[in-house]
C-alpha cells in the first residue's frame, strides 16, 4: 500500500518470511499464496498467514498434485511458471519464486509482470524475462536485483533451491556492510544452478546434440529405406540438424551466462531482439517445428506423387502407363568411336530394367519373332524407328531409345521413354561418365532414374542391387552375354555357347553368363559336364545377380539335373509372385507341372505365355506335346499353326509337327516336316530331323532307314567331337538289333567296337554315358557288362548323380526281370519313370514284371496304356508300340476274344507293312494269326 519501501526494511520482511517459510517447507508443507496480503506486519516483525490453499508435499506424489487436478491455484501476479501452468510437480519452490515477486514489487512499487487481464500476467510469468528491480530505482544494491531475479528464474532448478538458503543470504545483506557480504558468508551455490551451468556447457551440448543427431538420421534413414522415401529427405534432415547445431550452442551460452550470473550475483542483462529467443525452449520447440515441416512437406511430395498431381507424378499414377505395360527397349544409338558400345550398355540397361516388379520389356523371343513377320532381319540392331513400329504392331505401349555420346574424354548417355506413336516424349533422363569404367555404374543411374519416372517406388529401386555387382564392368563381356542370350532364346543353342564362354573368359565372377552358358549347353545335352559346371559356378555367383536371375540359377538345377520338380515349382511359383510375367519361370513352371503330370496347368501356362507375347519355342512346342498328350490333336495342330505364323523362321516346330503327323498316322507328312528339317543349314535343326527320322523309321520297322540316318549323325558327332554323342547314337543301333531283330551278341559287338573307336577315357567323367551303356547290356543279356559300366560309374559320380539318373534305375529293373524279379523290377521302373520325367516309357518293362508275377490283366493295361496313349519325345514309342500291339493280340487270342486280338494284330501289321525284309517274316506270322481268327470267325 505503500509504494517503495526502504531496502532494509524489505530485507528485514524477507527475512522474516523466509525463515517462516523454511519452518514450513521443513514440515512438507507448501504455501502456494505468498504475496503482500498474505504478510501482516506486527511492529518490527512480519508474520505470514493465510495457509487455506497449502499443501503437504508428499501427498502431491500421491493421488492428488499440488494443482488440484490440474486446476492452477494461486495470485496471478505472484504465481510460479509451473502453478501457471498446473504443472503437477510443482513443490516448496514456487514460494521461492513468490518471495521474489513479493520483493521485486516493494522495492520498485510494481509486481514483475502486469497485464490487462490474470490470463495476460500468468503468459507474462511463462515467457518473459523481467527487467531488474535497478532500472526502476537505481539505489537498490545490484546484490539485492541479482537476487531477486534468481528467485523470479523460470525454471525452478535456477531458483534458489531452499527457503533457509536463501534466508542466509538475506541476512547477509542486511548486514551493516551495506549490502556486500562478509568474508565467510559468500552465497552457497545451489545444486539447480551447478546443473544448469554443467548442462550449458559447450562441449557437452555438442556432444548430446551429436549423439542425438545421430539416432535422428538412423530414425530418418529407416524411413527413407524402409516407407520408399525421396533421398532429399535425409539431405534436409542433415542440413536441419547443421542449422540446429548453432542455434543450441547459442542458446547453451545464454543459459550458462544466466547461470553463472544468478550464482556470482553479478547483474544479468535479459537479452533483447532475437537474442532473448535463444533459450532450450524455444530452440527444442523450433527444432521440431522444422523436422514437422520437412514430414509435411514429404507427405505433400508423395501424396502428389501418388495422386498423379503436379510435376511429381509418375507416368503410372498420372494414368500414362499402367504397372507391367509392355516396352520396347531400342538398341541405343552409338556416336562414339566404339562400335561395341551401343550393345553393350543396351544390354546393361536391359539387365537392371529386368529388376523392376514395375517396368516389363518385351523379350528377345518375342522381338525376334515379331521382327521375322515384319520381314526384318532379327539379328540386325533395333533402331528407335523399328522398335517404333514394332511396339505399334505388337501392342507396346511405348519405346525406351537412347544413345551414349562423347563428352571431352568421357561420355555422356541418354534415354527416352517415347509413345509408341513417337509423337511424344514421356519422360527422359541423361548421366555422364568420365570414362569407361564409369559406364554400367552411369547406366544404373539412368535406369533407376527412368524406374523412378516410370512410377516404381522408390524402395524397390533400393532394394535392386548395384548394376556392377550383378552384371559384370566388362564391356566387351556384356555385349557377348547379348550376344548368346539372343542365340539361345531363338533355339540356336551351338551358336550361344562361344559368345558366352568368351563372356565368362573376360569376367569369371560374371554370374548370368554361366547360368546361360549351362543352360545352352544343357539344351543341346551332350555336355552335362560342363553344363553341370556352368550352373554350378552360376549358383555359386548367385549373389553377384539380380535377385530374378538369382532364383532362376538356382532353380534350374532342380529341374535339369537334380529331377526335383517339387523344389523346381516352388522357385519358379515365387518369381512369378513378384514377376508375374517371368517368360523364363513361366516356361519353366509350365515343364515341371507337365513332368508331374498336370498337362491342365502346363497348358494354362504355356497359354498364357503366347498370350502374352513372351513365348519362345519352348512354350509353344511344351503346348503341342501337352495336348498331344490329352489326345487332342487338332488342337496341337492350330498351336503349329500359330507358331508357324509367329515365328515362320523357328524350324524346330517342324520337328514337333512331324511326330505330331506320325502320331496319328500320317506318315507321308510327317516326312516331309523331316526332310524341311534335314535341308536347313542350321545343325540343330539338321539333328531335329536326323532324331525324329530314326524314331519314326524304327517304329515302322524300317531299320535300314533308320540306320542310314543315324550314323550322318554320328558322323556329325565325331566332327563336332561329341563322343559321348557318337556312343548314344550307336546304342540306339544297337538296341534296334538287339530288340527287334533279336541279335543281342552282334548287338553287343556293334557297341564294343564304337568304344574301342571313342573309349570311355576320352570322354569327360561325367559326360560318359555309363547308365545308358548299363541299361542297354542289361537288355541285351549280358549283365556282368551291366554291372561294370555301373561300377564304372560309380567310379566317376557321387551318389547324387548317379540316383537321379533314369537310366540308373531302369538298368536295375531290367536285371531283375533277366532274374525274374518281378516285384524288384516294377519298384525300380516307378523311380526310372519319376526321373526320365515320361508317361509310358517304361510301361512296357511293367507289362513284363506283371506277366512274371502272373498278373495278366495289369500286364494287358500296361500294354493297352501304350497302344492307345499318344506321346511325344522320350517316350521311346517305337520300341514300346510294336511289341505292345503284338502281345495284346496274343492275349487277346489266349482269351479268345476274336474281336480285340484282330485289331491289335491289324494295327501291328498296318504299322510295318513296309518293315525290312528281316522283319517281315514277324509280319507274316501276324498276319497268320490274323488269317486263323478270321477263319475260326467264318
Amino acid at each position: 500500500r505503500e509504494g517503495e519501501l526502504p531496502v532494509v526494511e524489505v530485507l528485514r520482511i524477507l527475512r522474516d518470511v523466509l525463515d517462516a517459510l523454511a519452518y514450513a517447507h521443513h514440515q512438507q508443507v507448501v504455501h502456494r499464496d505468498i504475496k503482500p496480503d498474505n504478510v501482516m506486519l506486527s511492529g518490527k516483525h512480519a508474520l505470514v498467514t493465510d495457509f487455506g490453499v497449502a499443501k503437504a508435499v508428499a501427498e502431491s506424489t500421491g493421488r492428488t498434485a499440488l494443482t488440484s487436478m490440474g486446476v492452477a491455484l494461486g495470485t496471478p501476479a505472484y504465481m510460479a511458471p509451473e502453478q501457471a501452468t498446473a504443472d503437477p510437480h510443482t513443490d516448496h519452490r514456487a514460494d521461492i519464486y513468490a518471495v521474489g515477486a513479493m520483493a521485486y514489487e516493494m522495492l520498485s512499487g510494481r509486481p514483475p509482470f502486469t497485464g490487462m487481464s490474470a490470463q495476460a500476467v500468468l503468459a507474462a510469468h511463462l515467457t518473459e524475462s523481467p527487467e531488474p528491480v535497478t532500472r526502476h530505482r537505481a539505489a537498490v544494491p545490484e546484490a539485492v536485483s541479482a537476487l531477486i531475479l534468481r528467485c523470479l528464474e523460470k525454471k525452478a532448478a535456477d531458483r534458489p533451491q531452499r527457503a533457509d538458503e536463501l534466508l542466509s543470504l538475506v541476512e547477509a545483506m542486511a548486514t551493516p556492510t551495506g549490502g556486500m557480504t562478509p568474508t565467510g558468508t559468500q552465497p552457497v551455490i545451489s545444486s539447480g544452478t551447478a546443473a544448469a551451468i554443467e548442462r550449458a556447457h559447450p562441449v557437452r551440448v555438442a556432444a548430446l546434440f551429436g549423439l542425438a543427431s545421430v539416432g535422428v538420421l538412423a530414425i530418418v534413414y529407416a524411413l527413407v529405406q524402409v516407407i520408399g522415401l525421396p533421398d532429399w529427405v535425409f539431405w534436409g534432415a542433415i542440413g536441419l540438424l547443421a542449422a540446429g547445431l548453432p542455434i543450441m550452442l547459442l542458446a547453451g551460452r545464454q543459459e550458462r551466462q544466466r547461470a553463472v550470473a544468478t550464482m556470482t550475483g553479478v547483474q544479468y542483462t535479459t537479452p533483447v531482439g532475437l537474442e532473448r529467443h535463444f533459450t532450450w525452449r524455444k530452440a527444442l520447440l523450433g527444432g521440431g517445428l522444422a523436422f514437422g515441416g520437412l514430414a509435411a512437406t514429404t507427405a505433400l511430395f508423395m501424396g502428389l506423387r501418388v495422386l498423379g498431381v503436379g510435376p511429381f507424378a509418375t507416368l503410372v499414377s498420372a494414368g500414362v502407363l499402367k504397372e507391367r505395360d509392355p516396352l520396347v527397349l531400342a538398341q541405343f544409338a552409338n556416336r562414339t568411336g566404339d562400335s561395341t558400345l551401343g550393345v553393350s550398355i543396351t544390354e546393361a540397361l536391359r539387365i537392371d530394367l529386368s529388376q523392376s516388379p514395375v517396368v516389363r520389356l518385351l523379350e528377345n523371343t518375342t522381338v525376334s519373332a515379331a521382327l521375322a513377320r515384319m520381314q526384318r532381319d532379327p539379328a540386325a540392331p533395333l533402331t528407335e524407328e523399328v522398335a517404333q513400329e514394332l511396339a505399334a504392331r505388337e501392342g507396346a505401349k511405348a519405346v525406351v531409345a537412347g544413345e551414349v555420346a562423347p563428352l571431352g574424354s568421357g561420355y555422356v548417355l541418354s534415354v527416352r521413354l517415347v509413345s509408341a506413336s513417337g509423337d511424344a516424349t514421356l519422360h527422359a533422363e541423361r548421366e555422364t561418365a568420365a570414362d569407361a569404367s564409369e559406364i554400367i555404374p552411369a547406366v544404373e543411374r539412368l535406369s533407376r532414374k527412368l524406374r523412378e519416372g516410370i512410377g516404381e517406388s522408390l524402395r524397390s529401386i533400393r532394394a535392386a542391387q548395384p548394376l556392377d555387382q550383378v552384371t559384370t564392368n566388362s564391356l566387351a563381356a556384356l555385349r557377348l552375354y547379348s550376344e548368346g542370350s539372343r542365340a539361345n532364346d531363338d533355339l540356336r543353342f551351338r551358336d550361344a555357347v562361344r559368345p558366352l564362354e568368351q563372356a565368362v573368359a573376360l569376367d569369371s565372377n560374371f554370374g548370368m553368363a554361366w547360368r546361360k552358358l549351362g543352360v545352352a549347353l544343357g539344351n543341346i545335352g551332350l555336355d552335362l559336364a560342363r553344363s553341370r559346371a556352368a550352373l554350378t559356378h552360376a549358383y555359386e555367383l548367385r549373389h553377384r545377380m539380380p535377385p530374378r536371375e538369382a532364383l532362376h540359377a538356382e532353380a534350374f538345377p532342380y529341374l535339369i539335373f537334380l529331377n526335383d520338380r517339387r523344389r523346381a515349382i516352388e522357385l519358379y511359383e515365387r518369381i512369378l509372385t513378384t514377376w508375374p510375367d517371368d517368360d523364363i519361370a513361366l516356361t519353366n513352371l509350365a515343364i515341371s507341372y507337365q513332368r508331374d503330370g498336370r498337362f491342365a496347368d502346363a497348358e494354362r501356362l504355356y497359354l498364357r505365355s503366347i498370350a502374352d507375347g513372351s513365348a519362345s519355342g519352348t512354350d509353344y512346342s511344351g503346348l503341342v506335346l501337352v495336348r498331344v498328350a490329352q489326345r487332342r490333336f487338332a488342337a496341337a495342330e492350330s498351336t503349329l499353326a500359330g507358331w508357324a505364323r509367329r515365328a515362320p523362321e523357328n524350324q524346330a516346330r517342324l520337328a514337333d509337327a512331324a511326330q505330331v503327323a506320325r502320331e496319328q498316322g500320317k506318315f507321308d507328312q510327317s516326312f516331309v516336316y523331316v526332310d524341311s528339317l534335314l535341308r536347313s543349314q542350321n545343325t540343330d535343326a539338321r539333328v531335329f530331323g536326323f532324331f525324329v527320322a530314326a524314331e519314326t523309321y524304327t517304329l515302322r520297322g524300317r531299320l535300314r532307314d533308320a540306320e542310314r540316318g543315324t550314323l550322318t549323325q554320328m558322323d556329325m558327332h565325331e566332327r563336332a567331337r561329341e563322343f559321348n554323342g557318337y556312343l548314344l547314337r550307336a546304342l540306339d543301333l544297337a538296341t534296334n538289333e538287339a530288340l527287334i531283330l533279336g541279335r543281342p551278341e552282334s548287338a553287343v559287338r556293334r557297341v564294343q567296337a564304337a568304344l574301342q573307336r571313342h573309349p570311355l577315357d576320352s570322354i569327360p567323367p561325367l559326360n560318359r554315358p555309363y547308365a545308358n551303356l548299363a541299361g542297354f547290356f542289361a537288355r541285351a543279356g549280358r549283365a556282368d557288362l551291366a554291372q561294370a559300366m555301373l561300377a564304372g560309374f560309380a567310379r566317376v559320380a557321387p551318389d547324387s548323380v548317379r540316383n537321379v539318373q533314369g537310366w540308373t534305375h531302369a538298368t536295375a529293373a531290367f536285371l531283375a526281370l533277366a532274374r525274374r524279379d518281378g516285384q524288384a523290377a516294377l519298384a525300380s521302373l516307378d523311380r526310372a519313370q519319376e526321373l526320365f520325367n515320361c508317361i509310358i516309357c517304361v510301361d512296357l518293362q511293367r507289362g513284363q514284371a506283371y506277366e512274371i508275377l502272373n498278373q495278366p490283366d495289369s500286364a494287358m493295361a500296361m500294354y493297352d496304356r501304350i497302344a492307345n496313349t499318344p506321346a511325344l519325345g522320350i517316350e521311346a514309342r517305337q520300341y514300346q508300340l510294336p511289341t505292345a500291339l503284338r502281345r495284346l493280340g496274343e492275349m487277346c487270342e489266349e482269351r479268345a476274344n476274336r474281336e480285340k486280338a484282330l485289331e491289335y494284330y491289324g494295327r501291328f501289321a498296318d504299322l510295318w507293312k513296309d518293315a525290312d525284309p528281316e522283319l517281315q517274316p514277324i509280319v507274316a506270322e501276324v498276319k497268320g494269326r490274323m488269317a486263323r481268327l478270321v477263319g475260326e470267325g467264318r
